[in-house]
């Protein structure tokens, strides 16, 4: 999980890796891009969950994508005030054949979003298996939030 000094502050809002927004607002809503778990903007845990990558291994690299899905919709929005409550959150996970841990994986991008917004951080959730990921990423998160 997250280190206390990782609580302090959400990390930068990692730069596109293609033609797309981090994230945009609209119609009372911020909605980011998929997420993945980078830092710096070097990806930190690329391989398939259940073969290359043990489950917490897998936590703490949802809990660091979904913090950087918070500071996406963040600097969309200019201020973490503006977020009134996290909505919705997809975990993608690249999992290997058999694996079957998805909501696991995925509690590590919930209780990041607990951390960071108290309990307008608790969301509805899905976690969903793929067979890969953009750079081979073990996560990938989006984040939809209601906004003032």
């Amino acid at each position: 999980m997250p280190s206390e000094s990782d609580r302090s502050a959400p990390p930068a809002a990692p730069p596109p890796q293609g033609d797309y927004r981090p994230a945009i607002v609209d119609a009372g809503l911020v909605m980011t891009a998929g997420m993945t778990p980078r830092v710096d903007g070097v990806l930190q845990h690329a391989g398939r969950v259940g073969a290359d990558i043990d489950l917490e291994t897998a936590r703490s690299a949802a809990a660091v994508a979904a913090g950087n899905a918070y500071a996406a919709a963040v600097s969309a929005l200019g201020s973490a005030d503006a977020i009134r409550r996290a909505l919705r959150l997809t975990v993608f996970v690249n999992a290997a054949s058999g694996f079957t841990q998805h909501s696991a994986v995925a509690d590590g991008a919930s209780a990041r979003l607990r951390e960071l917004l108290g309990e307008r951080g608790a969301v509805v959730r899905s976690a969903v298996g793929v067979a890969s990921l953009p750079g081979g990423a073990c996560v990938e998160v989006e984040l939809t939030c209601s906004v003032d």
